[in-house]
């Protein structure tokens, strides 16, 4: 019954797939800004890309509160209002935490683990694309498994991202290097791969929603 009422309502409800699509595609443009500042491709940009993404965080909130007010005044709604809140929230997560990585890299850069720190930084524009198509798909369930598959490959990554993080803090800690810079690259470190775990707390939002309406 909920899957066919999903179906019917869908049309008037293109105004939230159009948030939800906004808000991973913003998050994916900050993905891309962070790995560009912390290659260092253009250091003379990196002022211009630190105030970008500010405005795109911005950007991001903004969205997350349009889900929150549009679900709030909706007579009806593609999901629970619950599942609207949680994933609307789940993907700002990712956009605050990306903001987090730009902003303790600009402050703690230098060259203390920077292969690890860009190997990373990668890997959150993987995520966030992967996430990006998910919830793409979620405007159409008959596209369930596809949807699922970037859940997964989601997952898949964010493991990824805790080996590196793992190996490269332990790398840093048994290294005779300065105590203060030590702890500087490993908060960087861990901002990134907390950024992807907002990303996979993402997906099971999504993979909950999927189950409720199919």
């Amino acid at each position: 019954m909920a899957s066919k009422l999903f179906k019917f309502f869908i049309p008037k409800n293109q105004l939230f797939f159009n948030l939800f699509n906004q808000s991973s595609a913003n998050n994916l443009e900050m993905s891309n800004l962070l790995y560009k500042i912390v290659s260092g491709e253009n250091k003379a940009d990196s002022t211009k890309q630190l105030y970008d993404l500010d405005r795109l965080k911005q950007t991001g909130n903004e969205l997350k509160h349009k889900v929150y007010l549009a679900s709030a005044k909706a007579f009806v709604s593609p999901f629970e209002r619950n599942d609207m809140y949680a994933l609307a929230s789940s993907i700002n997560h990712i956009c605050d935490y990306i903001h987090i990585s730009s902003r303790r890299f600009s402050l703690y850069q230098g060259d203390m683990a920077a292969p690890a720190i860009k190997e990373l930084s990668g890997i959150i524009i993987e995520t966030s694309t992967e996430l990006d198509n998910a919830v793409k798909g979620l405007s159409n369930l008959s596209n369930a498994d596809s949807i699922k598959q970037s859940c997964n490959k989601v997952k898949e990554l964010e493991n990824y991202a805790d080996r590196i993080y793992s190996k490269a803090v332990g790398s840093i800690m048994s290294s005779d290097g300065d105590s203060i810079e030590q702890i500087k690259f490993t908060e960087i470190l861990a901002a990134l791969e907390r950024t992807t775990d907002k990303c996979e707390d993402a997906t099971n939002v999504i993979e909950s929603i999927i189950i409720k309406n199919q």
